[in-house]
């Protein structure tokens, strides 16, 4: 499990040693164990050699193969698994010193430099996926291994397949002690190499391979020693890489262009570090305490594990892990997610404004909304800061258990002289809820949420006699009334959750946690929880919907009436997808959130040419990497039944991806402002980002939508076509937040020659009109000037765009979340199975009112395709809509097509001119100005601001 090694302890381990590993190893011990290049045979056969039985002689020839030191330290007090692990290697091959050290240090902007940390050290580490198999103190040190105490050593077995020029070539040793040092030893040199004849016969076929080959890419047998090549984050923003958009200048003027150096950058995720206290287990930890068991394997010597391997070098493939995939996922992503930032950014801006502009009548009142709005909102998108703040709060009255956005920027202090000046601005104590908050939806939330209690349920009464009735499906009512808008039941600390039986030491092992079967973790309802939004709608004066406002009273908004912002989760409920029947059976068509957000197979998007395309329908494999019993033996490890891991066939992973592919692609190509590393540390693959787009792409153009065509006639120059969509997904399309739209181009071609078209864009994805020139009705520049829900476009300036329009007090288009006041529009395809809201009236109001949010708005209501009278489960979740185009004069008939494809865009234009209109002087929305004015997405699926999803052509026949 590692490269050849010696290992020194300090006298308080041996002490412990010395009463057969009982009690516990005093505070101070050391443990180092020094690496050098495997395997260890060789050293056994240099100390046999009469010429290096000299114990200063041996020692002075392999100090030339030493790589690296990994270091123990005892302090209990610390964390719950008490040891501060560290690692530091000499250089590598071609790496000066200096490099060294910057790869291995973290020296962030504005540090004195004596407060440079080690890389990758610090209590609660990786080394805990090992060590955690110990019995006692998470070493397996005995005495039998320690030099001058009876009995033998552990000796492994050697094939002896190492011994080739292939190993090492390029020279895996590293410098300054390049292997030619040793070369003039004709005896050391044989010990390298062996005739090809004496070698395993694997290991001669793969010297089959050219030389060429064989120097691109060697076959690595160290991850200690080689692979170890993440890169330090850089600490402030790196050199322009991108060139300014200028079309994007040109279409958003609201801020000057923004200098790289202005952009405010978040800190390195490895800064992201909040260990499991020593005294006892705390509600949350950061996702590096579960990345070393949950991160997968890329390799020999550590073995493959929720890996797919698909080169010779360690780290050549697909990165599958629970932690690989979650870490690019929009919820990995949340607390660092530049869009979301400038949407609250401009939440602010909004009700700073309106206190402004009516001093006399809300002075001062709005400061606690602004401070709810935040809390609110971080009770997703920073879950662990905000709600650990919350608490601890409530045990120490001197913290304010507001949540403040500046708590994002700030990192442990690892100086005195930084300590006191943080101490100074007052935000010492508040730098781990920021740690927290940038985990987004890390593992402790969802693997710590629990079902409503049954006991609550069972006694709840609801405020109105009608809100619930003997039809009421009674959990669901109290879950969407108590359990929604980030509010959820936790289950008890110290314990994790989730879908399977595994076993428990070793994670008790490792963060004082035991991990518990609970069914509920598989169970749409708890996604739900982030998925139901039910916020105010400042300005509404009149209460539709007084269930709602009742189940926001228990929040600071109680003065503001309610309604649902974001409903994906009762679209679900509301769809053929969830329909059980009363015997508990799923319906035909049952798949839950997890079945599609969380798919056990996997697909590859091949896009090089000759790249080879894998598909999987079930992935098999471990779902935690721990020393186990496949490993090679050890001394003093838990029982094999305690260790055992066995392969699962129905793994399930943690994708957790809808569309936005835009947030992926600014952290792809912008990983030095928003913080996140692109290498893995378990795996060393670096494609992470890249797979989690793919994976997007993929269910955009697969499992979304499809899109049927039908040329109807020609007729005195008017082409008439009809376009049918049929949504594929659970709920609506697009869903989740009312800026997102789904739209149709039509296009009418003359051979290649397009001669009439509705829906096409600019490159910055403004729709254009007729002329050619942005559609009036892009920026929404008042009530009237929108695009209606279309049954018939006879226009090139009439577009099918399926989306959610709102309006607040004073009748404006607005994108904010809490001044909604209208729904004027709201034509998102409907999902297979959906029923008018109606349907639940028998359920009881809370049933009712919370589905009400999933029927049409606007227009839609008068289209059949958005009408099912009879309430029945086959409702097809289609829009059909006719095209007459006019033609040009000049138009060759007899080489006519059409083309329609549907687009996704999961930030359009008018949201983001709002964004600038609103707050143009924010942190965040000058960060999100930077980040899409340089965001280069020509030759990408997005090109041109628009993802595609679908498209059909037909020829006039």
């Amino acid at each position: 499990s590692h490269p050849a090694v010696r290992i020194y302890y300090s006298p308080e381990v041996m002490a412990w040693l010395q009463r057969g590993r009982k009690g516990s190893i005093a505070d101070g011990a050391i443990i180092v164990k020094e690496m050098f290049t495997p395997p260890a045979a060789l050293y056994r056969a240099l100390a046999n050699d009469p010429k290096y039985r000299d114990p200063q002689a041996y020692d002075q020839l392999i100090a030339n193969l030493v790589s690296s030191w990994t270091i123990m330290v005892k302090n209990s007090k610390a964390s719950s698994d008490g040891w501060f692990w560290g690692s530091v290697s000499l250089p590598k091959r071609d790496q000066s010193i200096e490099e060294a050290i910057a790869e291995q240090v973290d020296t962030r902007a504005n540090r004195d430099p004596s407060g440079a940390q080690l890389r990758y050290s610090g209590f609660a580490m990786p080394c805990l996926r090992c060590h955690a198999s110990a019995d006692n103190e998470l070493t397996f040190s005995d005495l039998a291994n320690i030099k001058g105490h009876p009995n033998d050593p552990l000796i492994f077995y050697v094939d002896n397949s190492w011994r080739t020029a292939q190993h090492f070539s390029p020279n895996p040793l590293p410098n300054p002690y390049p292997l030619n040092q040793l070369k003039d030893d004709a005896y050391v040199k044989s010990l390298f190499q062996l005739p090809k004849e004496q070698l395993p016969w694997a290991t001669q076929q793969a010297q089959m391979i050219s030389k060429d080959q064989r120097v691109k890419k060697p076959v690595i047998n160290s991850d200690h020693l080689l692979t170890d090549n993440l890169l330090a984050t850089a600490s402030t923003a790196k050199t322009e890489t991108n060139p300014v958009n200028k079309a994007f200048l040109k279409i958003f003027p609201e801020i000057s262009p923004v200098n790289k150096k202005e952009v405010a950058v978040f800190p390195p995720q490895w800064l992201d570090h909040v260990v499991m206290p020593a005294e006892h287990p705390t509600e949350f930890v950061t996702s590096d305490n579960c990345i070393g068991c949950h991160g997968g394997l890329g390799g020999a010597p550590s073995g493959l594990s929720m890996f797919l391997k698909t080169g010779p070098n360690y780290g050549d493939g697909f990165n599958v892990s629970e932690y690989g995939e979650w870490r690019w996922s929009p919820m990995g992503l949340a607390g660092r997610d530049p869009i979301f930032h400038s949407q609250l950014e401009s939440e602010m801006a909004i009700l700073a404004n309106n206190e402004k502009n009516h001093p006399n009548e809300l002075k001062g009142k709005l400061k606690p909304t602004q401070q709810a709005v935040t809390n609110t909102c971080l009770s997703c998108h920073g879950a662990m800061g905000q709600r650990q703040l919350a608490a601890d709060a409530k045990k120490d009255k001197t913290l304010d258990a507001n949540f403040d956005v500046e708590y994002f920027y700030l990192a442990e202090a690892l100086t005195e002289k930084e300590k006191q000046q943080q101490k100074k601005a007052g935000t010492h104590r508040y730098n781990k809820y920021g740690q927290l908050a940038r985990e987004g939806i890390s593992c402790m939330i969802c693997h710590r949420i629990d079902a409503p209690d049954k006991q609550a349920v069972k006694e709840w009464q609801p405020i109105q006699p009608g809100w619930i009735n003997d039809d009421t499906p009674k959990e669901l009512a109290y879950a969407l009334f108590h359990n929604s808008t980030g509010q959820f039941n936790p289950g008890p600390v110290g314990e994790v959750l989730g879908p399977l039986h595994v076993l428990e030491k070793p994670m008790e092992h490792a963060l004082n946690v035991t991990p518990v079967l609970n069914k509920f973790t598989s169970d749409s309802q708890m996604c739900g929880t982030c998925h139901t939004i039910n916020l105010p709608n400042i300005g509404m004066t009149k209460d539709k919907f007084p269930v709602l406002t009742a189940a926001g009273q228990n929040t600071p908004f109680s003065q503001y009436s309610h309604t649902i912002e974001q409903a994906t989760f009762l679209e679900w409920q509301n769809s053929a997808f969830a329909e059980i029947d009363n015997k508990g059976k799923p319906g035909p068509d049952f798949q839950s959130c997890q079945d599609c957000h969380m798919p056990g197979g996997f697909e590859s998007r091949p896009t090089k040419p000759g790249e080879k395309k894998i598909k999987i329908e079930q992935l098999v494999t471990q779902i935690a990497t721990i020393q186990d019993t496949a490993y090679a033996d050890a001394e003093n490890t838990l029982p094999n039944k305690e260790i055992d891991v066995p392969l699962r066939n129905g793994y399930k992973r943690h994708t957790h991806v809808g569309l936005n592919v835009f947030l992926l692609e600014m952290f792809n190509q912008f990983d030095d402002i928003l913080g996140v590393e692109k290498n893995d540390y378990m795996t060393s693959a670096n494609n992470g980002n890249t797979l989690a787009l793919d994976n997007m792409i993929l269910q955009a153009q697969h499992n979304t939508l499809d899109v049927d065509v039908e040329i109807q006639s020609l007729k005195d120059k008017v082409l008439t076509s009809k376009v049918t969509l049929t949504n594929k997904t659970g709920h609506r399309l697009p869903s989740g937040v009312a800026f997102r739209r789904v739209f149709i181009e039509f296009v009418v071609l003359d051979g290649d020659k397009p001669v009439w078209k509705s829906g096409a864009t600019d490159s910055v994805g403004v729709i254009l009109g007729a002329d050619n020139t942005p559609l009036k009705t892009e920026f929404l520049p008042n009530k009237d000037s929108y695009q209606h829900h279309h049954e018939v476009i006879d226009s090139e300036n009439q577009v099918q765009i399926y989306e959610e329009l709102n309006l607040n007090a004073q009748n404006e288009f607005t994108t904010s979340f809490i001044h909604r006041v209208d729904n004027v529009k709201d034509n998102r395809l409907l999902p297979k199975g959906w029923r008018q809201a109606n349907f639940f009236k028998d359920q009881g109001e809370v049933i009712f009112q919370f589905m009400q949010a999933t029927d049409p708005e606007g227009d839609a209501w008068k289209d059949k395709d958005y009408q099912n009278p009879d309430n029945s489960l086959n409702f097809a979740g289609q829009d059909s809509l006719i095209y007459r185009a006019t033609l040009p004069a000049g138009t060759n008939t007899a080489n006519l097509s059409v083309k329609a494809t549907v687009y996704n865009q999961s930030i359009p234009p008018y949201w983001l001119k709002q964004r600038f209109e609103l707050a143009p002087q924010g942190k965040a929305t000058k960060r999100l100005y930077y980040l899409a004015s340089h965001l280069s997405l020509k030759g990408t699926p997005m090109e041109d601001w628009k993802l595609k999803l679908v498209s059909e052509t037909k020829r006039l026949k």
